[in-house]
């Protein structure tokens, strides 16, 4: 079962409260980080299922097909005294003053399944059409689309996961982003108005992996004025009292 849940296009997303989606959404994460990439060893996950020690300080949310099974995960990880993971993995660099602990969350596990990456060169987030080669993409650099990719629609499972994840860090009263990853999914990001800024030196972690923070309002009012569409799609659906005073 999804709380808060929304629909877009022929997928289902929302918080998971289910104990056999959350189940779900560890074994999704294995699938991929495990076998597929290689990024986590078997023997650390006997059981089948991808974990670490913040899944209960995480909110979990999934993407769910016509049969309910999960084919996208993502996680946002609240203060604790653990700290973030992105704490332990590189020297941050804020800029200006940092927020209260209890304002920021981190975005981790951004996961799509492997059915839904059907190009040869896409990646673990499946956003490699959309990117040119400078980007990390396949694209050329010089901003022309080669005609057997001019129908290719938007990274639905991605965009949808950030949509309900934002609504959610509203609802939590949260300011500020944590996200460390690469940099193509910082640029496909970027691309749908999603701004981002770069906190610290890149580190090798399941290969190159960039620290990053995003101020929610700053983000929020860049869309309003970058992409108004994706804006709009962002907060439909979110009650009238979380909406930003953008």
């Amino acid at each position: 079962m999804l709380s808060k849940n929304i629909t877009y296009d022929r997928f289902r997303f929302g918080q998971v409260i289910d104990d056999e989606i959350l189940k779900d959404t560890f074994r999704m994460r294995y699938e991929v980080y495990v076998d597929e990439f290689g990024f986590e060893n078997k023997t650390d996950h006997p059981n089948g299922l991808e974990t670490d020690e913040y899944e209960k300080e995480s909110i979990h949310f999934a993407c769910l097909n016509e049969t309910d099974s999960v084919v996208g995960t993502i996680r946002l990880v609240l203060h604790s005294d653990k700290g973030f993971p992105i704490e332990h993995a590189t020297k941050l660099n804020f800029p200006g003053k940092k927020p209260a602990p209890e304002k920021i969350g981190e975005i981790s596990r951004l996961t799509v399944s492997k059915d839904l990456r059907r190009r040869k060169e896409d990646g673990i987030y499946g956003v490699e059409s959309y990117l040119r080669k400078k980007e990390g993409g396949v694209l050329p650099d010089d901003g022309t689309i080669p005609k057997e990719m001019a129908g290719r629609k938007n990274p639905i499972i991605v965009l949808g996961l950030y949509k309900v994840m934002i609504q959610e860090s509203m609802r939590q009263g949260l300011s500020h982003w944590y996200m460390i990853t690469e940099k193509k999914l910082y640029y496909a990001l970027k691309k749908y108005g999603y701004l981002f800024h770069q906190i610290g030196e890149p580190v090798q972690y399941h290969g190159e992996r960039i620290p990053y923070f995003a101020d929610i309002h700053e983000l929020l009012v860049n869309l309003k004025q970058e992409n108004a569409g994706m804006y709009d799609f962002l907060l439909n659906g979110l009650e009238q009292e979380y909406w930003p005073r953008t």
